[in-house]
């Protein structure tokens, strides 16, 4: 372990081991007076405590969950104790009970005994916690417990006992309005019953459940200043010195006209005024004289914190330098005057320089972290802006490519076909009857466009066929159809190393398209759906546009027979899907030979 770490432990523990001190060193004192009954019970009451913080000091050091839940079950104990102690105090001190001696006060004890012997027997251990565990994110670890049924019933019980003692003071009080001693230890006995309520609930502060022994040292500053200003044991201002004149923090002590009724060394310290020439003098004059405008600034600090949890901050000059301070203020009110006024205040400034100075860097440091993060945005932001222009200008670098491979396809096709003077159109014709039928089979748009611009392409294979088998009139020769047939596979060679998926397509049309649907076509003799949906869309368009228009070897057949044509070939050569298609689609097929019609050659039946 570290030296930080091991003074940060110390420093988690300072809060216990003062009040324990602060406990034991007023019980010390009381003691000397044991002919006085109400300093005995009070002692009890500071011993009962002192043991309560210390177990619960011993448990923050157990190492592990079982010598932790150990400590922790020895503090029952301890706890029903101090309640017994404090309702026996208030017993003895308004003349119930002769002292702790009294028979009656010995029975308040039992349930202490009791819990002592059952923190003995490890079996018990489950009757006051279920599922304990040691949370290890907080310093010195914490033993956390979901409380059982016990723990709500000894709960009741201590709070039963201290609300019957605060009662008995609080009666003792009102019967003797001048016992101003008397309501300074209501005060000091009422502020931990009330703070402890929420340990009760399972609550946290300060991301810790219990704070008990700390709740009790601020209740023992109220009984401390009564011990110190009305003197109700002798020897108690001497405990109370060494303990206040110990905090490392400035503490001051006001009256309701804020008078400097008491302070420690070290408030001393910060004015450089003993303390002699503090008492009696109201605190903004005093600080004036160090710091004409600090005193305004602590006034206004005071008077927000009293009676609040918050605290402010303020520059002090020291001779050390400019030392920043958090004021935190807690006030007991007077009954006995005018309402709203206190009968004192305590202030406690906490040095907090360091803190602030951390806190400033860390601020300074996000603002430029956040500097460079709108810098860095806005880099990001250009670079965006810079890409997207980019995009675009890359988007229409690509369509006007697409476009221009278009219109070179197009051509390639146009040249194959124009080589034959009769069939100048074909390939515009045969790519729309495409469009046609591929939205009727309810293709996306990308699969409809890909069809419709790879289509014309089908025959690009017939750049090889010779002219005077191409153009030949009449029917050709057995040995002149084997080699027409193989525009097919010369085609799809031609396109068939291209990475553009138009090309692809394109190749895979010009190797299918004169496959049929029993499987009786040419080249390779597929059937069915073994041949692509491109393929057998291009081989109806490709056929319907033959017989459609004049050709070297034939004149235009009618409309009628076309139709008649590919209804009777539906599942021999054609697909019937794409025939129920085609006939459904019909008309439009019809529009486009009319819209593009072969240069006075056009068949009879597509005529106007």
């Amino acid at each position: 372990m570290s030296a930080i770490e091991v003074a940060a432990d110390i420093l988690q523990l300072m809060p216990y081991l003062m009040s324990a001190f602060f406990s034991a060193a007023m019980a010390i004192v009381a003691m000397r007076n044991r002919n006085d009954t109400a300093a005995c019970s009070f002692s009890l009451v500071l011993w009962s405590e002192f043991a309560w913080t210390t177990l619960l000091v011993c448990e923050l050091l157990g190492p592990d969950l079982e010598s932790k839940a150990f400590w922790d079950g020895v503090q029952f104990p301890a706890t029903l104790a101090a309640v017994a102690s404090l309702l026996s105090f208030a017993l003895n001190l308004t003349g119930v009970t002769k002292g702790p001696k009294d028979r009656r006060v010995r029975w308040l004890y039992i349930p202490a005994a009791i819990s002592a012997v059952a923190a003995l027997w490890p079996e018990a251990a489950g009757l006051l916690r279920t599922n304990p565990a040691v949370d290890w994110s907080i310093p010195l670890g914490e033993l956390v417990y979901a409380y059982t049924i016990i723990d709500y019933v000894l709960f009741a019980y201590e709070y039963g006992l201290c609300v019957v003692a605060v009662v008995l003071l609080v009666r003792a009080r009102a019967s003797s309005p001048g016992h101003r001693p008397l309501g300074l230890i209501v005060v000091g006995f009422a502020v931990p019953l009330v703070l402890i309520f929420p340990s009760a609930l399972g609550l946290r502060l300060f991301n810790r459940r219990d704070l008990s022994p700390l709740w009790f040292m601020i209740g023992n500053i109220p009984i401390a200043l009564g011990l110190i200003r009305f003197r109700l044991f002798d020897s108690a201002p001497l405990a109370q010195r060494t303990v206040v004149d110990s905090l490392g923090d400035p503490v001051v002590v006001l009256d309701g006209d804020l008078m400097v009724l008491d302070c420690n060394r070290a408030f001393s310290e910060l004015l450089e005024l003993p303390a002699r020439r503090l008492r009696g003098f109201c605190l903004t004059e005093v600080i004036r004289t160090v710091s004409p405008d600090a005193g305004e600034e602590v006034l206004r600090a005071i008077a927000t914190a009293r009676g609040t949890t918050t605290q402010n901050r303020i520059a002090f000059p020291t001779a050390h330098g400019t030392r920043i301070y958090m004021i935190g203020a807690s006030s007991v009110p007077d009954s006995g005057r005018v309402t709203g006024s206190n009968l004192f205040t305590t202030a406690v400034f906490r040095d907090v320089t360091e803190l602030a100075s951390v806190e400033q860097q860390l601020q300074t440091w996000n603002e430029e972290l956040e500097a460079r993060i709108r810098a860095r945005v806005h880099e990001l932001e250009q670079e965006i802006a810079r890409r997207r222009s980019a995009e675009q200008k890359l988007q229409t670098a690509n369509r006007r490519i697409v476009k221009s491979q278009h219109e070179i396809l197009l051509t390639l096709s146009e040249l194959v076909e124009n080589r034959s003077p009769e069939t100048a159109n074909h390939v515009l014709r045969v790519g729309e009857y495409a469009r046609i039928l591929a939205q009727a089979s309810e293709l996306s748009e990308e699969s409809i466009e890909l069809i419709t611009e790879a289509a014309p392409l089908h025959d690009v294979g017939k750049i090889a066929i010779p002219d005077r088998i191409l153009n030949k009139p009449g029917r050709l020769s057995v040995d002149e159809m084997s080699i027409m047939k193989t525009h097919s596979i010369v085609g799809y060679r031609i396109l068939g190393s291209s990475e553009r998926s138009i090309i692809r397509v394109a190749a895979i049309m010009a190797l299918e398209h004169h496959e049929q649907w029993s499987g009786q076509g040419y080249p390779a003799g597929k059937p069915k759906e073994k041949i692509s949906l491109p393929g057998r869309i291009v081989c109806i368009c490709d056929v319907f546009d033959a017989l459609a228009t004049v050709r070297p070897y034939k004149e235009a057949w009618e409309i009628d027979r076309i139709i008649d044509f590919i209804h009777d070939e539906s599942g021999n050569m054609f697909d019937p899907a794409l025939v129920e298609l085609f006939m459904v689609n019909q008309n439009r097929f019809r529009e486009v030979a009319l819209r593009y019609p072969d240069t006075a050659h056009a068949g009879p039946a597509l005529k106007e």
